[in-house]
């Protein structure tokens, strides 16, 4: 089960990030590459100021802060299809390996997420994006940012893990509609004393709420 836990960390960045699409200079010599985030730059909305959130799967680096932590968290990430044991799934706060019909099912009838009681989040990928739906019915569809390279942590497992963090963190999840959303790596901080986000993608985010018509209009 320890192989299965995630740790998010939630920071409003402070003062600023470098982004670039080149290996960060603070990339260190053992080859690490940095931790999986997601940064949100806010237009408009309820959010005011930019927010990163760091996505580490078992023992995670001790890297120089992005700015102020605002929320920190732990949870359990499994596939439906982890034949390795079977009694994941049931303990799993996110499940990836999902479908779009089985997470946009109609609310006359059993869902996902009604048959694993414990489980917040859902994940459907597809070649466009992923698919994310909540216990409490909202979908979330992010586009665009599909071929983030995250290692030993797919993209559909970061992303579910963002959206439960950022739901759990009580965030607002209008906030992330108008925002910029940006995927890569947190580095460290550079020679200048800021922090560097390697950037590998950039989404959008749409949200909406499942209906009885509707696998097409929010799938990924």
């Amino acid at each position: 089960m320890r192989d299965n836990m995630v740790a998010v960390r939630l920071f409003r960045v402070e003062p600023m990030l470098t982004l670039t699409k080149a290996p960060c200079n603070s990339a260190t010599p053992d080859g690490y590459t940095g931790t999986p985030g997601i940064l949100i730059i806010p237009r408009q909305g309820p959010l005011r100021a930019p927010h990163l959130m760091l996505v580490a799967r078992g023992p995670r680096r001790c890297e120089p802060s992005p700015g102020v932590r605002v929320f920190a968290d732990s949870h359990v990430v499994a596939g439906l299809g982890d034949g390795t044991n079977q009694g994941t799934p049931a303990l799993a706060d996110v499940l990836t390996d999902a479908s779009a019909a089985q997470i946009v099912a109609p609310p006359e009838g059993p869902g996902l997420l009604d048959r694993y009681p414990g489980c917040g989040v859902a994940v459907a990928a597809s070649r466009h994006g992923c698919l994310a739906g909540l216990r409490d019915g909202r979908l979330a569809a992010i586009r665009g940012a599909a071929g983030f390279a995250a290692g030993a942590d797919p993209w559909p497992a970061v992303y579910g893990s963002f959206v439960h963090g950022w739901w759990t963190a009580r965030m607002p999840l209008e906030g992330l509609v108008t925002a910029s959303v940006i995927v890569g790596r947190y580095i460290g901080r550079t020679e200048s004393g800021l922090g560097c986000f390697h950037v590998a993608g950039r989404g959008r985010i749409r949200l909406a709420r499942r209906a009885p018509w509707s696998t097409g209009g929010m799938s990924a």
